[in-house]
């Protein structure tokens, strides 16, 4: 009499090696949450760095009509970054974040403010904030140090 074994595919523990996916799962499971991690970062970074230069534009938008001067521009631009969720613990020029403000007559001189500023001078507005005040979990992947920035430059008509 002859006793036949027939291998079934698909059985778990068939082949011999019980537990083998559990080992190559934990060995490969760090790197795929590594991976999700930085994308989810890198989209915040992306998504903060729309945010920048809508604010960047509404400061300048601000900042090319005769009666508004700095002071308008960077209250625009507070305003935009606190409606996307930057509040004054993540952004509040000058201490966290900043927003550069630079005027430039159409001879070249800078000039202090861009209230009543002549027609065809250039208002520039430079907006960023540190990534530590952007990052949902950990400044890993984009650098502790480092800062998002965004500029718009805009020259006043009549």
């Amino acid at each position: 009499m002859c006793l036949t074994t027939y291998h079934q595919l698909g059985k778990p523990g068939a082949d011999g090696r019980p537990g083998a996916a559990a080992v190559e799962f934990a060995l490969i499971a760090p790197f795929f949450v590594l991976i999700s991690l930085g994308m989810f970062e890198l989209g915040r970074a992306m998504m903060v760095k729309t945010a920048l230069s809508d604010a960047a534009s509404k400061g300048c938008r601000a900042g090319i009509l005769r009666q508004n001067g700095n002071d308008s521009i960077t209250a625009a631009v507070t305003n935009l970054m606190q409606d996307n969720g930057f509040g004054t613990s993540k952004f509040n020029p000058p201490t966290i974040g900043a927003t550069n403000i630079t005027v430039t007559a159409p001879d070249g001189t800078v000039l202090s403010d861009s209230l009543d500023a002549p027609s065809g001078s250039v208002v520039s507005v430079q907006v960023s904030i540190p990534v530590s005040s952007t990052t949902w979990i950990t400044p890993f992947y984009l650098g502790s140090g480092a800062t998002l920035e965004s500029e718009t430059v805009v020259m006043m008509k009549q």
